[in-house]
């Protein structure tokens, strides 16, 4: 059955995004990812400037090329994806959630969230981020062959919904929930500057550690930001 939990929307240079082997895997519910350092990177967290959009007459197609100094990508969207990328300017820095596509060897993200970003110094404060985790963007990382594992054919779903699917659709909702009430907590505690995380751990009504795990969930999937060291906001 398909994996409910959402993949981890990695935080990447550009440049090892377009640059690194891009691995199609050949099972239903297995996604496409590339190699870098070793991570399979199928959903991505980036932080970059708009250098040019286009829109078709009908308005069903647009693309946008994204660049955050290491390199450039596009993004397209059609039809209500084509909606989320509308309001896009040219010149903006903005905070993309998306997909890594490739067809006709050209390598693409779909987009799934797209934030502008009030102050340029976000895209600064990334590049530190990054060089932090990977090195420098001018060392591109060498990927890692991965050999796709022969898998059988598929067989046919059962009718029957067993207990097992049914326990982890409960279990994600819980999380949904958990994940929710820290949202909320965030977005009333948080001024400008943010809000500390040992008030959010402090305020919460989870354990510590059960805190700490949503939080940085809500970090990697981009909903909210380290804006300085131990303080958060909503983005």
């Amino acid at each position: 059955m398909a994996d409910i939990v959402r993949q981890i929307a990695h935080k990447v240079w550009i440049s090892d995004l377009v640059n690194n082997e891009f691995v199609k895997q050949s099972g239903e519910w297995e996604p496409n990812y590339v190699t870098i350092k070793n991570l399979k990177v199928s959903r991505v967290n980036i932080i970059a400037n708009i250098v040019t959009k286009y829109k078709s007459d009908e308005g069903d197609y647009i693309f946008l090329t994204i660049d955050d100094g290491s390199d450039n990508i596009q993004v397209k969207g059609w039809k209500e994806d084509a909606k989320t990328l509308e309001d896009s300017e040219v010149g903006t820095t903005i905070l993309l959630i998306g997909r890594v596509r490739e067809s006709n060897n050209q390598r693409y993200l779909s987009p799934e969230v797209i934030k502008k970003l009030d102050k340029p110094e976000w895209l600064i404060l990334r590049k530190k981020e990054l060089t932090e985790i990977y090195g420098d963007s001018n060392s591109i990382t060498q990927p890692v062959k991965i050999e796709s594992p022969i898998k059988e054919s598929p067989q046919e779903p059962s009718p029957i919904v067993k207990p097992t699917i049914v326990e982890e659709v409960v279990k994600e909702s819980s999380k949904e929930n958990e994940r929710q009430k820290i949202l909320n907590m965030i977005k009333i505690d948080s001024s400008d500057e943010g809000v500390d995380k040992s008030k959010i751990i402090n305020d919460s009504e989870f354990d510590e550690q059960k805190t700490e795990e949503i939080i940085q969930n809500l970090l990697q999937e981009g909903e909210i930001f380290e804006i300085k060291p131990g303080k958060v906001k909503l983005l």
